[in-house]
């Protein structure tokens, strides 16, 4: 997932569709970069290349749910700025900004307690990046994840995976997609992949070996992608296990969620 993350980041994507008034969605990259310093001059570096929506009624509507996705804190996407996507976005990078020049970090601690980097040099960084597909034409999927790392390692990262109808722009969420019925058997398909994937006998050897649904029952997450042959179901970095796992997925065919889906 990780590696996930970097195609994030590192995306820039122009797609084109049409919504209902005939006019075409546009998604346009917007950059932005800037570096802040606190009070003993550690450097916080701020890295945004993402894609936005313009034109039309549908791209609001998917303007609003980009910014709305949890990923962002609630006082930089109130409704007085999800009308303006690169103000909101400016918005989010200086609520981060203003939050580091607070803090007296001086420097930051390698592998060896010997070695740290001077005042100035402190690598801290904040990206946020996305990618747009479209695996139907009248389906878009848009990934957007952030990341903040120190001395290039992550320590706090999130993605989140929304999909819409291309032609109204309307978020497609997880009781629209799955019937209510399937819910067992996909959660039952899910942990069969998980189990196979970290090379567990079952269940209870995922749950004690490799932490992975320890506080909460197996689920369906809100977070999944719509793919041309399949579904992944994304479970964000301490979302159900301990940091140390990270976040994973599982995938399944359509032919596995055969009469599963609305």
């Amino acid at each position: 997932m990780k590696r996930i993350l970097g195609i994030l980041i590192t995306s820039i994507v122009a797609l084109v569709g049409c919504n209902s008034g005939n006019e075409p969605v546009v998604f346009e990259p917007l950059y932005f970069q800037e570096s802040a310093y606190n009070r003993n001059k550690a450097v916080f570096n701020i890295f945004i290349t993402i894609d936005y929506p313009k034109g039309g009624v549908a791209a609001d509507a998917i303007n609003k749910a980009i910014l709305q996705c949890g990923l962002f804190p609630k006082e930089c996407v109130a409704d007085d700025k999800v009308k303006n996507f690169p103000k909101a976005v400016k918005v989010i990078a200086n609520y981060y900004k203003k939050e580091f020049e607070t803090t007296d970090v001086e420097y930051v601690k390698l592998e060896s307690d010997s070695i740290v980097y001077a005042p100035g040099a402190s690598p801290y960084v904040y990206s946020l990046g996305s990618a747009v597909t479209y695996p139907y034409d009248s389906i878009i999927n848009y990934q957007i994840g952030y990341s903040v790392t120190m001395d290039g390692e992550h320590f706090n990262y999130q993605i989140a995976s929304l999909n819409f109808d291309r032609k109204t722009g309307n978020l497609i969420q997880l009781k629209d997609f799955i019937k209510p019925e399937a819910e067992g058997k996909i959660i039952d398909m899910i942990v069969a992949v998980l189990v196979k994937q970290y090379e567990c006998a079952s269940l209870h050897e995922l749950q004690n070996d490799c932490l992975i649904f320890t506080k909460n029952a197996p689920y369906i997450p809100e977070n999944f992608v719509i793919g041309r042959d399949s579904v992944e179901f994304i479970y964000n970095c301490e979302e159900v296990a301990p940091y140390s796992v990270g976040a994973f997925s599982a995938k399944l065919s359509y032919n596995e969620l055969r009469g599963c889906l609305q």
